[in-house]
């Protein structure tokens, strides 16, 4: 119990992003270094009881200076201004929780705030009392900005549906009488939203919306601080990243980690329970061969190991393996050794993994990669034997080969969840995962983001769920990704053949963001930012510009991956993704700096800002702040089908929105200058939400 209401304690007050790295936080560890993630939950228990027993004489160290809005904040808590605060005096901490937590269950839902969500139920009502026997759901869409702002196009398929069923003389002539029906059946309040309905073509309902209701909803928008809620709050367990122990990062994990951690971070927006997980690659035959060579190369010693040299031993341990029969049988009794808990095979194995995780964790706060909890392959072995004979129970397996098999309606291919010798592989752990993230996490979503050459075997997973009664309603995706090629369209390799070591990867692209950077201060043309040229700079000056070019690089990689169609493969290109014209996060950073610059520029604070006096006068302003009322509808969409390039799409248009006002329209000295500074400090924090789900740091001046 106790573990439980601090849980939820720290989760209001922290973020439950943060809670993972809880730990850092505390001045004191009250549990041992236990040797596996898993135990992460015994932690938190050992603390809820020593908090019990020390209560009434303990301190509780928490965060002072945290907003409001912290909990879906991307900042780290151990940067978080902390203060001590007396255990007896401890209402200050719940009551922010409880506002916290009250704040987030009166958060309106998505359906109330999307414009397009409110439309569909105004064509509900008409289609409603026009068809009151039948079942038609509205179809509304965004329309061609030439002719409107949204379009419902159920004419045509509801004169095909009479047609179908009419007994008698029909109803309507044509779908554009339809169209007209609807439009006239549309329900009083619509007035207040609408400033022109026209029927168009074959029936084409298209609304224009009136700009004082497009001002009065991005006010309320700004109020609310942009935050709304999903539908229905799930517990969703979300599967990325997976690197292997021992082995380096590369360029293929680039899109698992960077498409997986944008959409985490969309579902904690709309307050889900996000379970984030990272089935890295720890258990298994690599690890017996890797253990037996270090052995014969006496690598085993020492406290700890670097990571290249285990990648240059494991190199050499499977052409050994491959080619001499002793040290493979050699490979496969450290295999047994391993998995039977031996010793000196368990801290060799577990020094190896220390090592790796110091190696992904480098790279993880380069991505600003947060709450990323490690659950290997090794998380579920000793839980196979058991999900083996819950198969059997239910009938499913069968015998090839002397194999305990799966067969399935994906492949011809059977899932091989126990092997001829009595071993398991990746296709037993895979359902034993399954099934622990719907039992044990009850989890009503699992997102599987793992690239589409893992389709197959995904979908099997899926199918035996669904055949033994796990899923009971609940959802498994697959998230597939294409491959990142080189610009040649062939596999993204270095000139030496080997593959793009991530690390090295994001390095390159801060180096170029870094000589863009110098070279716009030697051109005197760096903004706000100016730090001069090389040789004019000074040592904090350059400090400073690499700092930018760090978060410029790892921006436009970012930016430049989620812009892509996930399903297809891409062509890599520094050149591209650092163009500061077009489609790219050089672009869209730009904007923010000068949209931030506006603001510093009067001398106001964004508490003086009066929400009463927007004004949406010129064609270009009420477009800035239609692109903007639009987010929950963006959002929403991406959350059902898992496509972050669509929450691109939106922030470049909302970008490109916003160079067409500031070209057309005066700010600074204009007659109704407050209107369009306000204007800009809600685009500034529209742009500075979808970089919070992005994983995009920007900068203020640049």
């Amino acid at each position: 119990p106790g573990s439980s209401k601090l849980k939820k304690l720290l989760t209001a007050s922290m973020g439950s992003r943060s809670l993972p790295r809880m730990r850092s936080l505390l001045p004191w560890r009250p549990w041992p270094r236990l040797p596996h993630r898993r135990f992460q939950s015994v932690s938190l228990v050992g603390l809820g009881v020593l908090g019990t027993f020390l209560a009434p004489r303990a301190f509780l160290w928490a965060p002072s200076a945290l907003s409001p809005t912290m909990g879906c904040a991307r900042s780290r808590v151990a940067q978080a201004s902390m203060r001590w605060v007396p255990w007896t005096d401890n209402s200050c901490v719940r009551a922010h929780a409880t506002g916290v937590l009250a704040r987030e269950s009166q958060a309106p839902t998505v359906d109330e705030v999307s414009v397009q969500s409110r439309l569909q139920s105004l064509f509900q009502e008409a289609l409603d009392a026009l068809l009151p026997d039948e079942k038609v759901a509205p179809q509304v869409v965004v329309a061609d900005p030439r002719f409107g702002d949204y379009q419902c196009n159920n004419a045509m398929s509801v004169f095909k549906m009479q047609k179908r069923d009419a007994e008698g003389p029909p109803r309507w002539k044509s779908p554009r009488d339809i169209g007209e029906a609807i439009k006239n059946a549309l329900p009083a309040e619509s007035s207040h939203i609408f400033e022109e309905v026209s029927v168009a073509g074959p029936g084409f309902i298209t609304v224009k919306l009136r700009k004082d209701w497009i001002a009065s909803e991005l006010r309320r928008g700004y109020q609310d601080g942009f935050r709304f809620k999903a539908r229905q709050q799930q517990r969703i367990v979300i599967d990325y990243s997976s690197p292997n122990i021992a082995k380096e990062m590369h360029v293929g994990h680039l899109r698992s980690t960077i498409l997986g951690d944008t959409i985490a971070n969309l579902l904690t927006k709309l307050g889900h329970d996000v379970l984030r997980l990272n089935h890295v690659g720890d258990w298994g035959t690599q690890f017996g061969m890797l253990l037996e060579y270090m052995r014969r190369q006496e690598g085993l010693e020492g406290d700890s190991f670097a990571i290249r040299d285990l990648q240059v031993f494991y190199r050499s341990a499977k052409e050994a393996f491959d080619k001499d029969a002793d040290f493979k049988l050699a490979a496969q009794a450290n295999v047994v050794a391993l998995q039977s808990g031996e010793p000196w095979a368990r801290d060799a194995w577990q020094r190896i993994c220390e090592a790796s995780r110091s190696e992904f964790e480098v790279i993880y706060n380069r991505l600003s990669i947060e709450g990323l909890e490690e659950r290997g392959e090794s998380f579920y072995n000793d839980m196979l034997p058991a999900v083996l004979e819950e198969l059997s129970e239910k009938g499913v397996i069968q015998e090839d080969a002397g194999a305990k098999c799966v067969f399935t309606g994906v492949s011809k291919a059977p899932l091989i969840v126990q092997k001829a010798d009595g071993g398991y592989g990746y296709d037993s752990t895979d359902c034993a995962a399954v099934l622990h993230r719907l039992k044990e996490e009850r989890a009503d979503r699992v997102i599987y983001v793992i690239d589409n050459g893992q389709e197959t075997h995904m979908r099997m997973v899926f199918e035996v769920a669904e055949r033994v009664g796990w899923l009971q309603g609940k959802r498994l995706d697959f998230m597939g990704f294409g491959l990142v090629q080189g610009e040649d369209g062939k596999k993204f390799k270095t000139r030496s053949g080997d593959v793009v070591r991530l690390r090295d990867l994001l390095d390159e692209a801060a180096t170029r963001a870094e000589a863009e950077l110098k070279r716009r201060a030697g051109d005197g043309d760096s903004g706000d930012d100016n730090v001069g040229s090389s040789s004019t700079a000074s040592a904090e000056q350059l400090a400073k510009r690499r700092a930018n070019a760090e978060r410029i690089g790892i921006a436009a990689v970012k930016y430049f991956d989620l812009r892509q169609n996930r399903g297809s493969d891409y062509r890599f290109s520094y050149d591209a993704m650092l163009d500061p014209k077009g489609n790219t996060a050089v672009y869209i950073l730009y904007a923010y700096a000068r949209l931030s610059g506006i603001l510093r520029k009067t001398g106001a604070s964004v508490e003086d800002l009066d929400l009463a006096s927007l004004q949406l006068e010129e064609p270009s302003e009420r477009q800035l702040a239609l692109r903007m009322i639009r987010l929950p509808e963006v959002l929403a969409q991406v959350e059902e089908d898992l496509l972050p390039s669509k929450l691109i799409d939106y922030v470049y248009g909302l970008a490109g929105d916003f160079t067409a006002f500031y070209t057309a329209c005066p700010v600074l000295g204009a007659e109704n200058e407050a209107s369009r500074v306000t204007l800009c400090e809600a685009a500034r924090r529209t742009l500075k939400e979808c970089f919070s789900i992005l994983g995009i740091t920007p900068l203020e001046r640049l």
